[in-house]
């Protein structure tokens, strides 16, 4: 897992890498203009990550901050 979280914090568009208890290990908050450059980023850099077997994406359509 250490080696996934390194590779993970070299991609400059990933802004924060977390450790999970639950069905993942690793939790990586991606910050992108657009949907094509999320795609090149998972494309281009994490699907090419060996340690990684799955990923589940989510894009946050608005958020709060208190």
């Amino acid at each position: 897992m250490n080696k996934v979280i390194k590779k993970l914090q070299e991609i400059p568009q990933i802004k924060k890498v977390m450790s999970l208890t639950g069905d993942y290990d690793v939790l990586a908050e991606i910050e992108v203009e657009t949907s094509e450059e999320l795609f090149d980023v998972f494309a281009n850099n994490i699907d090419l990550i060996e340690g990684i077997n799955v990923s589940n994406t989510h894009m946050v359509m608005k958020s709060w901050e208190k």
